[in-house]
């Protein structure tokens, strides 16, 4: 058994690093970064559904069927100039006259068993601008995994004005070029590590030259930062804006996920304080932090109801454009703020102070926000809205996973405060949220949809270690996906392994110890956002991402050591052969806690949490200050133009230290 510090500073530890990176990357991290990123078109056709494919369609004889050679003359607003399926990628031209500025052009089509999905639907870039004030949009998309049989209708959106245009098109599709690809079978593990490592226990103690405690005290200069006119209870995403030294780019401001995540942080310290002093420290932010919530959702300017993604550091809200509504945001503020009235009632705590500082929001709306933010949740969870990383709206895992959290708390919380009516109201919307999650499994590609619907940006993989982090912040504790899900783990495997191709920096299996590494992990392997903008082969590895899934092997270790006995299936097989290869384990069989097999199983996947966490400390500067990605081409290269982790990355820190304390006292190696 590893020695490590108390369990409490493991899991804040990890929390730490997540939260912050979660934190820092859109432009702070609301959650991450995003600047809308540039297509990618085929340069990643290479890679989909987390594995490379059998072939490419370069340099294929693709049959092109041409429509019409000019745009439309008679009045039409759209036009299919030509397409073709080739090599299991469909190519497509439209004409799209230049109505508006914000635009969004889509194609449906029938999938291989001739039915119309949300996923049988390619959406379009744009290419060029033409005569008499029309515009060339192009795709190139690979969809042989689902099957493409016919051309439904085209359709674009003109957002700015509300109108909608569609042509119908019952055209029939046939393959040419090159036989489809098939998605390849996920790759042998390049190393078998076993256990846990001093090195990472010594790296993630509690001690003043630690990794954790740097980690503690940066994310404490972005809580109640020392900015004139900053409100009480905000977190900055970030020490780069006009009132920093580093200004650009701008990241003052106080995102919602993003400020609920780190203080889920300070929850998490302030449950497990002994001193009196330090406990009434953690109890004062947090009352700071309930009273700052109520108050942006009572601001006037509110574009989306609850949705609104970020606020000034005076918490007025920023009205200007961005991807709104993320609805995430308020299942995530009532999570933390559910679990602070908890510990806080169980330290004694009056109920009276819970209702008016914390739930009641009709009696106490200018200081009490979890009620409000539940009922939003209850009422909106079906609506679509963007994802954490801020690029895309759909219907994404990741938001459905913290609403449901969110809904299964509240309603047993709400009958905790004595609100019978709101607690059925919620537990009806967390029942019919959760009819919903089967939707994102998808047998074909065996991961679970990072979002259900069509591909959006270019990510034709639908691999997004947002599923991972959805688990993360999401799980309700009630076995429903939760870290020991077959379909958590076969995505999980997939996710993680996309990324070998993509990375050269994956090549690195070792640091100078001899000790392995693990794989560096991005936020989805068609990423272009290069910490600035957008470049093809662009997107970096994040500490934020590799660290959840050293979190995730730590959390699943610790979940099958609860159940006492490992049950293998037919989709979790593959992730066991691959991290676990030395306990061979086998479909249909259960091993049980103690047993040899189930040592080694458990063993792997300690060795495996480690080496992510190892990654994460070798890409990490000596002065211990983390950036929010680190470079996808060279070994020990920091991206210098990008702000620090500690001082932009919040929500890294955050899943940095919950990491940490998750990972003690596991199983021993054999």
């Amino acid at each position: 058994m590893r020695p490590k510090p108390s369990s409490t500073w493991y899991l804040i530890s990890l929390s730490l690093v997540v939260a912050i990176c979660t934190v820092t990357f859109y432009l702070s991290s609301s959650d991450l970064a995003i600047i809308s990123v540039a297509r990618m078109r085929s340069a990643l056709a290479s890679i989909l559904a987390g594995t490379t494919f059998a072939a490419t369609t370069l340099g294929q004889a693709c049959q092109t069927t041409t429509l019409t050679s000019s745009a439309p003359t008679d009045g039409s607003e759209l036009a299919l100039q030509s397409y073709s399926y080739c090599g299991g990628t469909l190519n497509a031209t439209v004409y799209i006259a230049n109505l508006d500025y914000n635009k969004v052009v889509s194609l449906y089509y029938t999938n291989a068993q001739g039915l119309s999905t949300p996923l049988s639907v390619v959406t379009f870039g744009y290419s060029s601008s033409i005569a008499n004030n029309f515009e060339l949009w192009t795709t190139s998309t690979p969809v042989y995994i689902d099957g493409i049989t016919t051309l439904l209708n085209l359709t674009y959106q003109a957002t700015d004005i509300g109108e909608t245009y569609v042509q119908t098109l019952n055209l029939p599709v046939n393959a040419s070029g090159a036989p489809a690809p098939s998605v390849a079978a996920p790759p042998k593990p390049y190393a078998t590590p076993r256990g846990f490592g001093g090195d990472i226990t010594t790296w993630l103690s509690v001690n003043t030259s630690s990794e954790s405690e740097t980690a503690f005290r940066r994310m404490f200069l972005n809580i109640n930062p020392a900015i004139p006119g900053a409100a009480e209870g905000v977190v900055v995403a970030a020490r780069s804006g006009p009132s920093y030294t580093q200004t650009d780019p701008d990241y003052e401001y106080n995102w919602v996920r993003d400020a609920s995540l780190t203080m889920d942080v300070v929850q998490t310290l302030y449950a497990s304080a002994t001193k009196k002093v330090t406990k009434l420290q953690y109890e004062d932010i947090l009352f700071q932090y309930a009273t700052a919530r109520a108050t942006e959702q009572n601001d006037p300017g509110l574009q989306t109801g609850l949705g609104e993604p970020k606020f000034y550091l005076n918490n007025t809200i920023f009205s200007g454009p961005w991807g709104r509504p993320q609805n995430d945001g308020p299942a995530t503020s009532a999570i933390t703020l559910m679990e602070f009235a908890t510990s806080y009632l169980a330290n004694g705590g009056s109920m009276n102070v819970v209702q008016s500082n914390i739930y009641d929001s009709a009696t106490f709306p200018t200081t009490a926000p979890v009620k409000k933010d539940l009922l939003f949740v209850a009422s909106n969870w079906s609506s679509s809205s963007f994802d954490l990383w801020e690029e895309e709206e759909s219907d994404h895992f990741y938001t459905r996973m913290v609403q449901r959290r969110a809904l299964v708390m509240g309603a047993a919380f709400a009958n905790t405060m004595g609100d019978s009516s709101t607690s059925a109201t919620l537990s009806a919307a967390a029942t019919a949220l959760t009819a919903t999650l089967s939707q994102f499994w998808d047998p074909n590609r065996q991961i679970l949809l990072y979002e259900y619907g069509p591909v959006l940006h270019d990510k034709s993989s639908y691999l997004d270690i947002a599923v991972i982090l959805g688990v993360i912040h999401g799980y309700a504790a009630d076995n429903v996906y939760s870290y020991s899900s077959d379909q958590i783990m076969a995505s999980a495997l997939r996710i993680s392994t996309s990324f070998l191709n993509v990375f050269p920096i994956a090549n690195t299996t070792m640091d100078s110890n001899g000790l392995v590494l693990g794989i560096p992990i991005g936020r989805y392997p068609e990423d272009v956002y290069n910490g600035t903008g957008t470049a093809a082969n662009g997107g970096n590895p994040w500490y934020l991402c590799t660290a959840a899934m050293s979190q995730y092997m730590y959390s699943l270790s610790s979940t099958f050591g609860a159940a006492q006995a490992i049950t293998v299936t037919n989709v979790s097989k593959p992730f066991f052969d691959y991290f676990a290869p030395q306990a061979g384990l086998q479909t249909g069989e259960t091993y049980t806690y103690g047993t040899q097999k189930y040592n080694q199983a458990i063993g792997g996947i300690n060795g495996w949490g480690d080496a992510f966490m190892r990654t994460v400390k070798y890409y990490t500067p000596a002065d211990g200050r983390l950036a929010e990605e680190f470079n996808r081409n060279t070994v020990g290269s920091v991206l210098a133009f990008m702000i620090d982790c500690e001082d932009g990355l919040t929500v890294f820190y955050r899943a940095y230290r919950k990491a940490r304390r998750i990972s003690r006292g596991r199983m021993p190696v054999c």
